[in-house]
C-alpha cells in the first residue's frame, strides 16, 4: 500500500484519546484524508480536543514514522478497512479495528477460522484435547485461530503447524513487544504457515487491558469459538461473550465439576453453549448451520449460546458500569485500582472498561483508562 495512502490512516488510529466509537462514526462520513485536511477551526468544532488537533494538524509525528517503517520491511503489511485483503468477517463486528499489522500471508485472515481459546494454566488433559481438536479441524480444512498464549493457545497453534494447517495468532501487543517470550520461536513458525495480526502500533507494549481488546478480534475473524478449558472468571469466557455478540457460534469441551479449570466451561453448557467431543461434532453444526442459511436465503442466526439475564441482574450490570464511568476523570487511572475501589474482580473490571470504551464513554491511555468528555 502507498505511503501517501496508509499515512492519514496511521495519523488518525494514533490519536490520543479517541474512542473506537468515536473512530468509527468518523469513517462513516470522511475519510482520514479528508480529515486531517481540515483547518484548525473546523476540527475544533468537531469537538476534538486541542491535543487531538495538535496531532491531526502536525507536519511531523515520530509515531507515525515508526509505523511506516515497520511496514516497509519485507513480510510486514499494514491492512486499512478498505484495503483488498482485510477480512469481510471482521468487518462484520461492532468496533472492528479500522488498521490490522500484519506479518505472514494476509489472504490467511479470510480463509475459514476456528477461534480456540482456554486456560493458561491448563491441565496436561486439557492441552491433550486442545492437540486433538485443533489436529481433526485442521485436516477438515479449518484454519485455527488463537491467542499465542500459553497453555490452550499455544498448543492451538502447534497442533496445526505440525498438521501443515494455516494458524492465525492475534495479539495484544505491538510486533516489537511480542508477548510472552516464550512463544517467539512459535511466532516465528506461524508467519511462515499463516499469519500473526495485531490492532496495536509496533511499539505499543502488552498491558493486561490490551487482551479483552484482542479477544474480540479472534471471535470477529472466525465463524465460531471452541472454549477448552476456562476457570469460572476466565479470560477465555469474555471471547465466548464477544463471539456470542457478534452472531457466532459457541462450542465447549465439558470437564469434571471437581476441576476448577472446567467451571467455566461448564457454565457456558448450561447456560447454553453446544457440548462438543471432537472436531466432527463441530464441522456437522458449522456445516449444518451454513446449508441452513443457503436454504432460507438469510444470514447464520446468532450463535447457540444464549445467555439469559434477569432483570435484576441488568440493573446489576448497569450500576456497575455507572461505579467506573464515576471513578474515571482526565486522569488516568489504573485497572487494578479501578478493581480494588469496585470490589469487583480485575478480569471483570477489564471487560467493562472495554465495554465502556466501545461505546464511546472511556478510552484506554498510557497509565490506565480515562472518562471521555461528553459521558
Amino acid at each position: 500500500m502507498k505511503e501517501q495512502h496508509i499515512t492519514p490512516w496511521l495519523i488518525l488510529i494514533t490519536t490520543p484519546r479517541l474512542s473506537g466509537v468515536r473512530l468509527q462514526k468518523i469513517l462513516e462520513f470522511m475519510s482520514p484524508q479528508d480529515l486531517i485536511e481540515l483547518p484548525r477551526k473546523e476540527l475544533l468544532s468537531l469537538k476534538f480536543s486541542d491535543l487531538q488537533v495538535k496531532h491531526l494538524t502536525a507536519t511531523t509525528n515520530p509515531n507515525v514514522d515508526k509505523c511506516l517503517e515497520w511496514g516497509s520491511k519485507q513480510g510486514n503489511h499494514l491492512l486499512t478497512s478498505d484495503a483488498k485483503h482485510y477480512p469481510a468477517r471482521l468487518k462484520e463486528i461492532p468496533c472492528y479495528p479500522p488498521l490490522l499489522f500484519v506479518q505472514g500471508n494476509p489472504s490467511v485472515l479470510s480463509s475459514r477460522q476456528i477461534g480456540i481459546v482456554g486456560s493458561r494454566n491448563s491441565t496436561q488433559d486439557g492441552l491433550h484435547i486442545t492437540r486433538q481438536f485443533s489436529t481433526e479441524l485442521t485436516g477438515m480444512g479449518m484454519t485455527i485461530t488463537s491467542g499465542l498464549a500459553l497453555g490452550i493457545d499455544g498448543h492451538a497453534h502447534q497442533a496445526c503447524l505440525e498438521s501443515k494447517g494455516q494458524t492465525v495468532a492475534v495479539l495484544g501487543s505491538g510486533f516489537d513487544y511480542l508477548y510472552p517470550k516464550q512463544h517467539q520461536p512459535l511466532a516465528q513458525r506461524i508467519k511462515k504457515q499463516g499469519a500473526l495480526v495485531s490492532e496495536f502500533p509496533p511499539f505499543y507494549p502488552p498491558k493486561a487491558y490490551n487482551f479483552p481488546r484482542r479477544n474480540r478480534i479472534i471471535s470477529g475473524l472466525s465463524v465460531a469459538v471452541l472454549v477448552i478449558e476456562a476457570a469460572e472468571r476466565s479470560g477465555s469466557l469474555i471471547t465466548a461473550r464477544f463471539a456470542l455478540e457478534q452472531g457466532r457460534d459457541v462450542y465447549v469441551v465439558p470437564g469434571s465439576i471437581l476441576n476448577p479449570n472446567a467451571a467455566g466451561c461448564n457454565g457456558l453448557i448450561r447456560d447454553g453453549a453446544v457440548l462438543v467431543r471432537n472436531g466432527q461434532d463441530i464441522m456437522q453444526e458449522i456445516n449444518g448451520l451454513i446449508n441452513w442459511s443457503s436454504t432460507m436465503q438469510q444470514e447464520i442466526p446468532t450463535g447457540h449460546l444464549q445467555v439469559a439475564k434477569d432483570a435484576q441482574e441488568v440493573d446489576e450490570e448497569v450500576s456497575e458500569n455507572l461505579q467506573l464511568i464515576d471513578l474515571l476523570g482526565e486522569r488516568p487511572l489504573a485497572v487494578d485500582f479501578l478493581s480494588e475501589r469496585t470490589h469487583l474482580p480485575v478480569n471483570q473490571v477489564m471487560m467493562q472498561l472495554l465495554e465502556l470504551e466501545l461505546k464511546g464513554l472511556a478510552a484506554s491511555v498510557v497509565g490506565g483508562y480515562i472518562r471521555l468528555r461528553g459521558s
